[in-house]
């Protein structure tokens, strides 16, 4: 039976801090017992919609399935065209489990969502990356053991990186920090939905920003699908080690990727010992196969 208050993943703010720590505890005991889910997605099939383009998230979520015996339909690219949200789900619903979405327009999503009787997952909208961020908390909870008084500092582009982490970071009590350039600032609607203003905090100085804190992270000075900015309004802006001395000792480096070395981070930071960017990325494995998991309905394991 599913044990979530909610049936679709959307943008992060729908996880209470009761499904956050469910998520997690189930993330990493299949971490530690992967056996145990051999068969938990057996006679279920997850179809895939890549709207964007996709490495990391695709390849993520067709091992996740494949790993808890699962089967996957992928649709890769333009399929949908011009057809009408709610046409593709009535369609699409009727040959799978769940549908895992990677695309532009969250309205998309959310119309989707309307009409859907299966579970929808957003692996990637213009405004949210919620798996991303779930992976991000595990790999904190991962390195420090407790997010308890953890404070975390965003450099860079106000995407939906620093947007989802927003959002769940406000739910779970998590404090940040973020510095973004002029045109860049996060868009107040985001900054709206937020329940404790008290715990977030917005800098125009990078420096000022990681001060006091424990992790940094930073991702793409431009979003997939989004228009280049200009380069010259990130001066400052980049991730290096003289940035991360003005964090606490033993802060992290973190980072979503695909990086480009030597714009938003450093050419060697991501190879430093604080860097923990590749576990982030084992971990989206770990937080998506806890999703489908927990979302399917049928709690088998062996």
């Amino acid at each position: 039976m599913k044990n979530l208050s909610f049936n679709h993943l959307l943008s992060g703010a729908e996880i209470t801090t009761k499904d956050f720590e469910n998520i997690m505890q189930i993330a990493q005991d299949m971490k530690i017992n992967p056996q145990k889910y051999n068969h938990a997605l057996k006679d279920k099939i997850i179809a895939l919609i890549f709207d964007k383009p996709s490495l990391r998230t695709r390849f993520s979520f067709s091992a996740a399935i494949i790993e808890m015996g699962g089967n996957l339909i992928e649709s890769v690219s333009t399929s949908r065209k011009n057809e009408q949200p709610k046409d593709f789900i009535r369609v699409i619903q009727n040959y799978c489990s769940a549908v895992v979405i990677r695309t532009f327009a969250d309205s998309d999503v959310e119309e989707m969502v309307s009409y859907s009787k299966v579970p929808i997952i957003n692996a990637l909208t213009d405004l949210y990356h919620p798996c991303q961020t779930l992976a991000d908390l595990l790999t904190l909870k991962e390195v420090f053991g407790s997010l308890d008084s953890l404070k975390i500092a965003y450099i860079g582009d106000s995407n939906n990186i620093l947007y989802s982490l927003l959002l769940l970071a406000n739910t779970i009590g998590l404090k940040v920090h973020y510095a973004c350039p002029e045109g860049n600032k996060p868009d107040q609607k985001i900054l709206d939905q937020l329940q404790d203003l008290s715990i977030v905090k917005g800098f125009d100085n990078p420096k000022e920003a990681v001060k006091g804190c424990d992790a940094v992270y930073t991702d793409v000075w431009c979003s997939m699908g989004f228009e280049p900015t200009a380069e010259d309004s990130f001066a400052g802006f980049q991730v290096n080690k003289e940035l991360m001395s003005y964090a606490n000792d033993n802060a992290i480096f973190m980072h979503c990727m695909p990086m480009e070395r030597g714009k938003e981070v450093s050419e060697d930071l991501p190879d430093d010992k604080c860097s923990v960017i590749f576990q982030q990325s084992l971990n989206r494995k770990f937080v998506q196969k806890a999703l489908l998991y927990i979302l399917m309905g049928d709690l088998k394991t062996n």
